[in-house]
């Protein structure tokens, strides 16, 4: 199994746990904290090992001494169940579930073991080593850290091998230290967000939540803070170090959190006595329970160090080359383009399904001319002009009299800014801040510098465009209204901000396909009276024959143009953050999570797929996405259709024949790891798609066989006396 997806044991969830409301059945009632403690597994795989030439009976001695039976107790299951079984409860039944998730935590038990088997097969983990690792680190210990250490040994087990008996190689040990004190500071949060008073702050606009761009938040995987501490309002917030409390929070509202969170720990039987002494709850890291967490999340963290490991001996077969010199990654590139070349070529349709599956773990490598994708940017009508509108459309007018009203009643649509609900009082629903130029800016953490070892950058989203309505406050500063409607723009102002944000010549911009001026109908051939003479009507426009009406939307077509580029957009360049054409889509990207009104565009991968022989969009929306494609990236047009105002911005295009050059460097120089190591490049991305997949294979095949192996009466022995009251339910 990947190590991204290995299911966490229930341990490490049962803060989550302790905080989840009725499911339907009240276990702690039915069940003593007795119960709850007995075993209802066991796993030890020291026997099996014993007669595995790989490992043999030195190794299988110290794992039996070093992790020894684990048992895994009528909670774990439970609070499992909690977190993640129930839903599965309703459609397969407890019975079938708790097996289920029972045979989970073995199977994770067995992996632990086979994880600390492995490093100890290396030459420079031993028992030996170990044990006088543990013992440098008890002697180091308070009493009472030492009482704990020694109720819960595995701790130091783990940590050895995390670190590898160093301890200045504490990076894995220190995030998965890390990852546990957050997921307890969220527990605390979840809990404290009942006593803190409504009234002490303002959610700002909750008529309406504007969805967020995807990755807002998103840690780097590899940060971990230099000093990160659970508040629990016992302890100062300022020893805390990079812990922020939620707005309105103060030192009652958290104690009366960390309250309701040790009382759920009583009703678990999880406050106990730890050498004959009843546990002093103040600090909650001196605490049997974060004890029992702490060696969860060690364990995982030990899975994850195994499966890192496995990686680089991936990597090393990927980086492999052949007799002509091509290493696997460019081989297995080579070998998919072949295949949709000749899946592709010719089929217009087989293409564009293809087109419709793009991801970034799918990747479309040989293209056909004029297909390609757009961002779509909708400004639509308001309530009253669609009621309006409507009403034209009730009255069976002309098509032609139908679009001249359009035309007037379009002139006066305006954009509203749709980012108003991530703006707040409250710290932990407030994405905005404030700039130099006192705007409101969004999403500081991942534009800021003091923040970029943290956050990941978000894809396509430039940053840099301001809310353009208004925020009133009291003389408290705190937010009494914001106003969308005082600063709303027609479509000309939103181009003109979005082509500001791009900061390159828009292109053409001509007036000929003015839609204002021309939104008719034309054919070739005109009525002619009996002297062969145009007929024209009242107004001196000439009349075409009804049989022989040809529709061309592109009339329709406002405004349109093209980015003015240094350099030729191309689709390696579609990911690279230093490319203009990243730049400019990012901008665009932008605009449109302000305005558009069209959710199916909001994180869309590339944009609406566009195909040269149809796509059943509207008419008019479909001339001008087509135009634009065949434009090619940077291409952008302005139509009206029935819904409103599209500003359509061509995102990516195929030119025809293979699309990417594996080995492209020209854009981004070389580099000495090789342009897999170029972040944003498509061979980085096909690349680490690519190790993705082996590794998830490789993993998958090597859990498999452990599990065939290990998984027996041999090494797991299960108690369904126990928990049997759970598959009657």
């Amino acid at each position: 199994m990947n190590k991204k997806n290995f299911k966490k044991t229930a341990a490490i969830l049962l803060g989550l746990a302790l905080t989840v409301g009725a499911t339907g059945c009240n276990f702690i009632e039915t069940d003593t904290s007795r119960d709850l403690g007995l075993s209802v597994a066991t796993v030890n795989i020291s026997a099996e090992l014993k007669d595995d030439a790989r490992y043999g009976e030195e190794v299988a001695t110290a794992v039996n001494e070093i992790v020894g039976t684990s048992s895994i107790s009528k909670r774990d299951l439970i609070t499992y169940f909690l977190n993640a079984g129930s839903s599965y409860a309703e459609t397969y039944g407890y019975a079938a579930t708790f097996n289920m998730l029972l045979d989970n935590l073995i199977n994770r038990e067995i992996m632990i073991q086979y994880a600390v088997a492995y490093y100890l097969a290396k030459d420079e983990f031993t028992l030996e080593k170990h044990d006088a690792y543990v013992e440098a680190q008890l002697n180091d210990a308070s009493v009472e850290e030492k009482e704990l250490l020694e109720a819960h040994p595995q701790v130091l087990s783990f940590k050895y091998f995390l670190t590898e008996g160093d301890n200045t190689k504490m990076e894995d040990y220190n995030r998965a230290v890390y990852g546990l004190k957050k997921m307890l500071n969220t527990t605390l949060d979840n809990l404290e967000t009942q006593y803190i008073k409504a009234e002490e702050h303002d959610h700002g606009d909750t008529s309406k939540t504007r969805t967020m761009p995807t990755g807002v938040g998103a840690e780097k995987t590899d940060y971990c803070p230099a000093k990160y501490e659970i508040y629990t309002g016992r302890n100062s917030l300022s020893e805390c170090g990079a812990y922020e409390k939620q707005d309105g929070s103060t030192t009652l509202s958290r104690k009366k959190a960390y309250n309701a969170f040790l009382t759920s720990l009583y009703s678990y039987g999880l406050i106990s006595s730890v050498g004959g002494k009843i546990e002093d709850p103040s600090d909650i890291e001196h605490l049997n329970y974060y004890y029992v967490e702490l060696e969860s999340s060690l364990s995982q963290a030990l899975i994850s160090k195994y499966y890192e490991d496995l990686e680089a001996d991936v990597e090393k077969e990927l980086n492999k080359e052949n007799e002509q010199g091509k290493a696997y990654a460019e081989v297995q590139f080579d070998e998919m383009l072949a295949s949709q070349q000749k899946a592709y070529e010719n089929k217009p349709s087989a293409f564009k399904t293809a087109m419709d599956g793009v991801s970034e773990s799918s990747f479309v490598l040989y293209g056909i001319e004029n297909f390609g994708f757009v961002y779509n940017i909708l400004i639509p009508l308001s309530t009253k002009q669609s009621v309006e509108y409507k009403m034209y459309q009730a009255q069976g007018l002309t098509a032609n009299e139908l679009f001249l009203k359009r035309k007037a009643l379009w002139s006066e649509i305006k954009a509203e800014d749709q980012r108003s609900s991530w703006i707040s009082d409250d710290e932990h629903t407030n994405y905005s801040y404030e700039g130099e130029d006192g705007k409101y800016y969004f999403f500081e953490d991942h534009f800021s510098e003091e923040k970029a070892d943290q956050y990941e950058t978000i894809t396509h989203y430039a940053g840099q465009y301001p809310f353009q309505g208004t925020i009133d406050r009291d003389e408290d500063g705190n937010i009494e209204k914001i106003d969308v409607k005082t600063n709303s723009k027609g479509v000309d102002e939103v181009l003109n901000d979005m082509f500001g944000l791009i900061g390159l010549d828009r292109g053409e911009d001509n007036a000929i396909y003015n839609a204002y001026t021309d939104m008719t109908t034309y054919t070739t051939d005109a009525k002619k009276d009996v002297d062969g003479n145009e007929v024209k009507d009242e107004n001196g426009d000439v009349i075409y024959v009804d049989d022989d009406v040809v529709e061309d939307y592109s009339k329709f077509i406002y405004r349109r143009g093209q980015v003015q580029f240094n350099g030729t957009p191309i689709a390696d360049d579609f990911f690279l953050p230093t490319s203009e054409s990243y730049k400019a889509l990012s901008a665009v990207n932008e605009i449109l999570f302000a305005y558009s009104t069209d959710p199916g565009s909001l994180n869309s991968y590339m944009g609406y797929v566009v195909s040269p022989y149809g796509n059943g969009y509207v008419p008019e929306f479909e001339a001008a996405a087509q135009w634009a494609v065949e434009k090619g990236v940077g291409s952008w047009a302005v139509v009206p259709t029935d819904y409103g105002w599209h500003i359509i911005y061509c995102s990516f295009k195929y030119e025809g024949g293979k699309v990417y050059d594996y080995n492209h460097v020209e854009a981004v120089g070389d580099s000495e790891n090789g342009i897999e190591a170029v972040e944003g490049s498509f061979s980085k991305m096909f690349y680490d798609n690519l190790k993705a997949k082996t590794l998830s294979n490789v993993t998958s095949e090597l859990e498999k066989l452990a599990l065939n192996q290990f998984n027996n009466d041999k090494v797991v022995q299960k108690f369904p006396s126990v928990y049997q009251d759970l598959l009657s339910m």
